[in-house]
């Protein structure tokens, strides 16, 4: 008879070891977790949102530069074309023009007495 307590009791050990060690592996999420979890969730949205925008910000500012960049090209090209027209113009353009001798007083015609 002692044979079969012991086994009873060993049996009932093991159940109960069982029992215990699995409930304990089927944690719940507790309400301080849970809020903390929408929260960093919330924070996730807003982040993603934030992120959407700088790049539509980034796309606006090199379309931006690349505008600014081909002005900056017209411009400098216009400059050489104009700089070469001024080294092509003649070194006596500015110089004054010599003085002509004055033309001679122009004599009326009237009456004579």
């Amino acid at each position: 008879m002692n044979r079969f307590y012991r086994r009873q009791w060993l049996s009932t050990g093991v159940i109960t070891m069982l029992v215990v060690g699995l409930s304990g592996c089927t944690k719940m999420i507790q309400p301080d977790q849970l809020a903390e979890l929408k929260q960093l969730r919330a924070r996730e949205i807003q982040l993603a949102q934030s992120i959407r925008d700088a790049e539509s910000r980034k796309q606006r500012l090199e379309r931006e530069l690349s505008s600014r960049q081909d002005e900056v090209k017209r411009c400098k090209d216009l400059q050489a074309t104009l700089q070469s027209r001024l080294n092509g113009f003649p070194s006596n353009l500015g110089e004054p023009l010599a003085e002509a001798p004055p033309a001679p007083p122009v004599q009326k015609k009237g009456r004579q007495k």
